[in-house]
């Protein structure tokens, strides 16, 4: 399953910028790209987010702002993140580019270029030790 964030639950939303504090995710089937939106039981917290979404079965998982926290749980299990992009865009149009292979894959070696936590501070605020 590939997990997109998303504003709200409804038919098409737009995918959402901020991964930790997102309300709702699509999680995509990749043999049909079907999608069931999901409520977000971590909403507000970056590293509960990534394991709720382990949680459901989520393998990958789209972003367009994401702290280092959440990106190493996600990594350390398994996951493939793929970077959206700063805009947000329609589910429909964020599901094909998962599908297009135009998405850059964040690694733990380039992950310095795509991670930006969306903060005001510019810094991670999820309160791990990040390890």
């Amino acid at each position: 399953m590939i997990a997109i964030p998303v504003e709200q639950n409804s038919d098409n939303p737009m995918s959402t910028k901020l991964f930790g504090n997102a309300k709702f995710f699509a999680l995509v089937d990749p043999k049909n790209k079907h999608y069931t939106i999901i409520s977000n039981e971590g909403c507000g917290n970056g590293i509960k987010t990534a394991h709720y979404l382990l949680e459901q079965g989520a393998t990958s998982a789209l972003y367009g702002f994401l702290g280092d926290g959440p990106f190493h749980v996600m990594v350390r299990e398994g996951m493939e993140v793929y970077w959206l992009g700063k805009e947000a865009m329609a589910l429909d149009q964020a599901i094909e580019a998962a599908f297009s292979e135009s998405l850059v894959r964040v690694t733990p070696e380039n992950a310095d270029s795509y991670l930006d936590p969306g903060t005001n501070a510019g810094a991670c605020e999820c309160g791990c030790s990040h390890e």
